[in-house]
C-alpha cells in the first residue's frame, strides 16, 4: 500500500467530498420458455421456475469491521469525542476533521484487527481547541476507551508518548500487520507562521488493556 503520509496535517482542511450514493442494480433473470414445445424436447423444461430480480448489495462485500465512533481519554477529561472515518488529502496527508472530532484512518485496521488503529485530531482548529490539545500530557499507563458502532468498547493502555519531526514520522505508525495497537496523532513542536503549520507530530501509542 502506497502512503505519502509524511506528516499529519494540522492546518484547516477543506470540505469533505460528498459520499458516492449506494445504487441498487436490478438484473432481470429470464427463464427458458416452459411451453409445450420446450417440454416435449427437454425433460427438464417443466422444472424451470422463474426467478426474481437479482440485487447487488455492497454491504455483502465489505470487511466485517467494528468501526470506532467515539473516543474517551479520562486522564485529559475527554469524554466520548465523536470519531469519523477519514482518508487522505490530495497532498498525501491524512485528513483531519474539525476541532470537536477525531479522525479514524479508514484504510487501516479497525479495533480488534492486526496492526495500527490510527486516530488523529487537531490541537486547535479555527481558533477552537481540538480534542487532542493536551495529548502530550498523556502518561504511560493512562487509559484510552474507544466506543464502537456495535455498542461495545475497546480499551487500551498508553505505552509511550513521543514527539517526532513531521519528516521523521515512523512508517510503522500506519502498519497493517503485527500485534494490535492504537496510535493517537496530533501536531506539536514549534508553530511555523509562514506555513500555518506545526513542525512536529505528537504520537501516543497504546496496546489493548
Amino acid at each position: 500500500m502506497l502512503l505519502l503520509l509524511a506528516g499529519v496535517a494540522c492546518t484547516p482542511a477543506g470540505e469533505e467530498a460528498e459520499p458516492i450514493p449506494t445504487t441498487t442494480v436490478e438484473v432481470p433473470v429470464t427463464a427458458p420458455p416452459t411451453d409445450a414445445s420446450t417440454s416435449s424436447t427437454s425433460p427438464l423444461g417443466d422444472l424451470v421456475q422463474p426467478l426474481g430480480s437479482a440485487r447487488y448489495d455492497p454491504d455483502e462485500h465489505r470487511r466485517d469491521q467494528r468501526a470506532p465512533v467515539a473516543l474517551s481519554l479520562p486522564a485529559l477529561g475527554v469524554t466520548a469525542a465523536p470519531v469519523r472515518a477519514v482518508g487522505v488529502e490530495p497532498n498525501g496527508e491524512m485528513e483531519i476533521p474539525p476541532a470537536e472530532e477525531v479522525g479514524w484512518y479508514r484504510y487501516g485496521p479497525a479495533p480488534g484487527e492486526a496492526g495500527s488503529v490510527v486516530l488523529a485530531a487537531h490541537v486547535a482548529y479555527d481558533g477552537v481547541d481540538g480534542v487532542f490539545r493536551e495529548l502530550d500530557r498523556l502518561q504511560t499507563g493512562d487509559e484510552v476507551i474507544v466506543a464502537l458502532d456495535d455498542g461495545s468498547e475497546a480499551r487500551y493502555r498508553v505505552t509511550e508518548v513521543v514527539t517526532y519531526r513531521k519528516e521523521a514520522l515512523p512508517a510503522d505508525i500506519f502498519d497493517r500487520e503485527g500485534p494490535e495497537r492504537l496510535v493517537l496523532i496530533t501536531c506539536g513542536g514549534r508553530f511555523n507562521p509562514s506555513l500555518r503549520s506545526y513542525e512536529s507530530n505528537v504520537v501516543a501509542r497504546a496496546v489493548p488493556a
